[in-house]
């Protein structure tokens, strides 16, 4: 029995050793808590110091300081990405409209209408509204040329280029931003692109297609 109680005494000793070092183990990590705990404090009450002492006008200094410091580089960016997406569009635009032939007014030199005689098949010559016309179109804001209704097309005159030129409808159309025409004496040509005029395909049905005589 003495032997089994010495046995027991180291025993009780290590087991009170680590119910001490937990002990003080819990007491240091409740510490930290409040140590925490108290600088959160601390740093939220001199937050809250920071305006408490402040006149109007520094506060609203300081609200302001804060808001260039937070809110504002948000607003720069997304304004940054609006004006670029912006100029984006805006240049394509332009390119567009480059690539589209500018048409100026012919009401100036002809009227609201363009009187017609017609000299054979498919060939007519400008004349005045008391020459019996065979044809009258008329202009056409929008569009910016004379429309003909029964050909479904518009005309107009290129003052620049002293030439006149033809949009149908139904084969103009499949080039897009292009697609005028202009009648040459070795047939139709039209416009591909900006710089490039070709012959018209064989494959469009020329029977509506008619042309103004050219004054030389």
């Amino acid at each position: 029995m003495d032997a089994l109680k010495k046995s027991k005494g180291p025993y009780k000793k290590r087991l009170n050793k680590k119910k001490s070092s937990s002990k003080r183990l819990s007491k240091k990590k409740s510490a930290k808590k409040a140590l925490s705990l108290n600088e959160t404090m601390k740093e939220s009450s001199s937050k809250e110091g920071l305006l408490k002492d402040k006149t109007l006008g520094e506060k609203i200094i300081i609200v302001i300081s804060i808001f260039v410091l937070t809110i504002f580089p948000f607003i720069v960016i997304i304004t940054s990405l609006a004006v670029i997406i912006y100029n984006g569009v805006s240049e394509k635009k332009a390119e567009t409209e480059h690539r589209i032939e500018k048409r100026e007014s012919n009401e100036d030199l002809y009227g609201e209408y363009l009187y017609l005689d017609k000299i054979n098949e498919n060939t007519y010559r400008v004349v005045s509204e008391g020459e019996n016309p065979k044809k009258r179109l008329e202009w056409d804001d929008e569009f910016c040329g004379y429309y003909d209704d029964m050909s479904d097309g518009y005309v107009w005159y290129d003052v620049k280029r002293k030439k006149w030129k033809y949009w149908f409808n139904g084969i103009s159309t499949d080039y897009k931003d292009y697609g005028w025409m202009v009648y040459e004496p070795e047939g139709w040509k039209i416009q591909k692109d900006q710089v490039d005029w070709i012959e018209l395909s064989e494959k469009y049905d020329r029977s509506k297609l008619w042309y103004i005589e050219q004054e030389e």
